[in-house]
């Protein structure tokens, strides 16, 4: 966690406990550093006793902390704006923490250094530092649980779709390798969404203003593609080029409600992060994006660069650049995919809310816009062991008994179950009879004989009842499982037994 992240979340829980936000009772002088350490003091000092004026007044603090010229300026600075704060404290308050506990274990380790140096038994140094980091633990980490009744009782505010089925109030990251039109994807949901009706000509589009944060093109540019995608009119919306700050986008939202969607592109310009395979780094930041898509009930789309030479045809959400924080932070990823000199895309899109879905889209170069031609369930990304499996169900008309697709593959049985099962959770396979399997979609079989059938003796229509062997996992009889030498007739040859 850098020294900036930590100095602002202290500025920012400070601003807010000046504004009148409860102290957590966990939090203690501690766990803040020089300036602010001192603050919280005078702050949590007047609340116990009692002071209920809020904002605090900045002369009354400066007072209580015996602050100097430079110090009370600072409070001056901190007071008012913070009071977005209160909805989501957690964010800030886990950077605090975090913070408190590196210090607190570099401390653990230099104290084990220095005792083991002096020849002091390393069990004791072990059980002191483990001592130490379960008080930290309990002292840091609060009850943050609801019980089911209580939640069974909260009024959340409704999911509102701003793209039907595909884009709702939340955080959603679009992927996709470089220059291969996202950027321009954005702009064209951005005069949608402006002007209410459809995006890419056939999803229907909740009508609202849009902020966007174009902070890789200039104003310029922005005009020109409009110009190029035939876009004259535009309502409220709003054209950033210039970066803000997590705490400075947030408080622009909340006093301007009306930009109900945010578009960011890129992500990596907005948070500022070197290395976005980071996992820590990465999930923070989108964590701050996503608590403000929450707590704010926006929409908020951030545009981000899939890796270089990621598989096209694989896992589309494995192919973001960096940490695997980004899409399981996300709420939803739109995957775009597009060969270099064709004019047809691929949009993958996955997330909690929404169904796997593919869609097909098209380049128009007349107005440099993209439009849907197809749109499909997304299809389950294979193993190369489960790709071998279809590819020997699909190879010839008939069910597989598990028996045969072990022996074609020469896997074990316990591996050739597992993989069969995975096939069939995910939709690619079936087992319309126990023990045999087959392709989904690919091949209808008659039915093999039920359990009891009923078997005629020539022209006596009475007929009479013989019951089904029981099978094992391959389709085959179980050891001793014939009861009668007519049922073992039936089973070996049906069609002599049968009518």
């Amino acid at each position: 966690m850098s020294n900036s992240n930590s100095r602002e979340a202290q500025d920012v829980l400070l601003g807010a406990f000046l504004e009148g936000m409860d102290i957590p009772d966990y939090l203690s002088a501690d766990m803040f550093e020089g300036f602010y350490q001192r603050a919280f003091v005078g702050i949590q000092r007047l609340k116990k006793n009692g002071f209920v004026q809020f904002p605090i007044p900045n002369d009354l603090l400066i007072k209580s902390c015996d602050f100097g010229v430079q110090d009370s300026e600072h409070i001056n600075s901190m007071v008012g704006g913070y009071s977005f704060v209160k909805s989501n404290p957690d964010y800030y308050l886990n950077i605090l923490l975090k913070a408190y506990r590196r210090r607190k274990l570099w401390t653990a380790v230099t104290t084990a250094k220095e005792a083991i140096e002096k020849g002091e038994d390393l069990e004791a140094v072990e059980t002191e530092i483990n001592k130490a980091i379960e008080t930290e633990k309990a002292r840091v980490s609060p009850d943050k649980g609801i019980s089911f009744a209580d939640l069974l009782k909260v009024q959340f505010p409704p999911d509102t779709w701003i793209v039907d089925r595909l884009i709702a109030t939340g955080l959603t990251v679009i992927t996709g390798a470089s220059k291969i039109g996202k950027s321009w994807l954005c702009l064209q949901l951005t005069a949608a969404l402006d002007q209410g009706g459809y995006f890419l000509g056939t999803l229907p589009v909740s009508k609202c203003d849009c902020l966007y944060c174009a902070l890789e093109d200039t104003p310029k540019r922005i005009q020109k593609r409009l110009a190029k995608q035939g876009v004259t009119v535009f309502n409220g919306s709003r054209l950033e080029t210039v970066r803000r700050n997590i705490l400075d986008l947030r408080a622009f939202l909340k006093s301007n409600p009306q930009y109900r969607v945010i578009i960011i592109d890129t992500l990596q310009k907005f948070l500022g992060i070197k290395d976005m395979n980071d996992y820590s780094q990465t999930v923070d930041g989108l964590s701050s994006l996503k608590a403000m898509a929450d707590d704010l009930n926006r929409a908020v789309i951030v545009i981000h660069h899939n890796r270089k030479g990621a598989d096209l045809d694989g896992d589309h959400m494995e192919s973001a650049l960096g940490s695997t924080g980004i899409n399981a932070t996300a709420d939803a990823t739109l995957t775009m995919t597009r060969k270099r000199g064709t004019s047809e895309a691929i949009l993958k899109a996955t997330g909690r809310d929404i169904e796997d879905t593919s869609f097909t889209l098209s380049w128009d170069t007349d107005i440099c816009s993209w439009s849907i031609t197809g749109q499909g369930a997304l299809k389950p990304t294979l193993t190369e062991a489960q790709q071998q499996i279809v590819d020997l169900l699909e190879s010839e008309a008939k069910n597989w008994t598990t028996g045969e697709i072990i022996a074609a593959t020469e896997k074990s049985k316990q591996a050739v179950s597992n993989l069969l099962t995975r096939l069939k959770e995910q939709g690619t396979i079936e087992s319309p009879y126990h023990g045999q399997w087959k392709a989904k979609g690919k091949y209808t079989s008659t039915p093999p004989l039920k359990e009891c059938v009923l078997v005629n003796s020539g022209n006596d229509q009475s007929g009479s009842i013989i019951s089904f062997p029981a099978v094992d996992s391959d389709g085959m009889p179980e050891a001793g499982a014939y009861n009668s030498p007519e049922q073992r007739a039936l089973w070996e040859n049906p069609e002599e037994v049968l009518y």
